[in-house]
């Protein structure tokens, strides 16, 4: 999110001839806020950051345990192959080792479907929860934005984290002095300092 604080002045002095006095001045409050920035050093984006990367990582553990349990149905397979094509045992012994190996595959190949679908169902649900939660994270980060520029009188708030479609910023200089994104990092962490004592009641 971004805000941007720019104050412009548009003086329109209107002088009529005969007349000389000041008709009008107006006075534009523009701000400018870097959402994204906001939302980087939201606390509530770095919690829910944090719990993806935990559910990442116990998904990574998950793939590597498929891929172990993969490993060793190649393993077997293999041996019964072998054993399929070993002159030392009996035909009916081979018959059955090449039995056995065609059931083997299939394990192996429906250990790969398992694989993919689970890594499938996880990306669809992480991308999912984190769609839903950032729209939330940045309402009430709108919020806050719409709440100090009501308080400064703003007329427009411009977004410095943003890009045009063909990827250039869509604002390309500000003065600092009209960035309200500390302000508002300030206000949205605010609340967590009043959920700590809360916590520590219970």
């Amino acid at each position: 999110m971004k805000s941007m604080k720019t104050f412009i002045s548009s003086l329109t002095l209107l002088a009529m001839t005969g007349l000389g006095p000041v008709l009008a001045q107006a006075e534009t409050v523009i701000l400018t806020i870097s959402v994204n920035g906001a939302a980087e050093q939201y606390y509530k984006v770095q919690e829910f950051l944090e719990t993806i990367q935990a559910t990442q990582e116990q998904a990574q553990e998950r793939v590597a345990s498929i891929n172990e349990e993969g490993k060793t149905l190649e393993q077997e397979y293999q041996e019964l192959v072998e054993q399929a094509g070993s002159d030392i045992l009996t035909e009916q012994a081979r018959n059955d080792a090449k039995e056995d190996a065609r059931v083997k595959y299939q394990e192996i190949a429906q250990k790969q479907n398992e694989l993919r679908q689970f890594a499938e169902n996880v990306q669809r649900q992480l991308a999912a929860r984190q769609n839903t939660q950032m729209s939330l994270f940045t309402k009430e980060i709108m919020e806050v934005v719409t709440e100090v520029a009501k308080e400064r009188s703003a007329s427009l708030v411009l977004d410095t984290s943003g890009a045009s479609q063909n990827g250039m910023p869509t604002v390309y200089t500000f003065d600092d002095s009209m960035d309200i994104t500390a302000e508002v990092v300030t206000r949205i962490n605010a609340s967590k300092s009043e959920e700590e004592p809360a916590a520590a009641a219970e």
